[in-house]
């Protein structure tokens, strides 16, 4: 039995509830749905560009491909955490809108390479845009050296996230 859990018979062992612990998950469940709604509220907007979240989603890893050769369909899924099928289906939406191109990779005629128009670009751009300039104005809000320890103790937290889903991070309840 670890020292952060108790079993109750018939049950699964549960953590035990440590009030601090319990108010910073429940701060970090109402950051995560703040920024989803924030997200959410983009979608039918000017600067939305007629893109859904999950399309931007999958676009954002061709904006950086700096080479402009395209990507695989199966990169794009993964970075975008899909399944192959959806995103193919996706692409094929966005490939209608002329938002990317499709197109056989030369080395390999399984694999399809996708790559962003320059209209496609654009609108991805333009969509990016919207939601940082709503990040800017609600972190604008924070001091400078807020904002420095806010962004220091994200990157920390989103770290210790990663560790805990691979089964490298501690126990939960030990010290950092």
């Amino acid at each position: 039995m670890s020292e952060t859990s108790e079993a109750r018979p018939g049950s699964a062992a549960e953590p035990r509830v440590e009030p601090d612990i319990e108010g910073l998950a429940q701060a970090a469940d109402r950051l995560f749905y703040a920024m989803r709604r924030s997200r959410a509220a983009t979608v039918g907007r000017p600067e939305a560009a007629g893109l859904s979240m999950s399309q931007m989603t999958v676009l954002a890893a061709l904006a950086e491909d700096a080479r402009g050769e395209g990507l695989p369909v199966s990169r794009l899924a993964a970075n975008a955490e899909i399944s192959v099928p959806t995103a193919t289906r996706m692409l094929q939406q966005l490939e209608s809108k002329n938002v990317v191109v499709r197109r056989r990779a030369p080395h390999d005629e399984r694999q399809v390479l996708v790559r962003l128009t320059e209209e496609g670009a654009e609108r991805l751009a333009a969509m990016q845009a919207g939601l940082r300039a709503r990040q800017y104005a609600a972190l604008s809000q924070f001091a400078p050296e807020e904002r420095r320890e806010l962004a220091a103790q994200m990157h920390r937290l989103a770290g210790m996230i990663g560790e805990v889903i691979s089964g490298t991070g501690g126990a939960a309840g030990q010290g950092a």
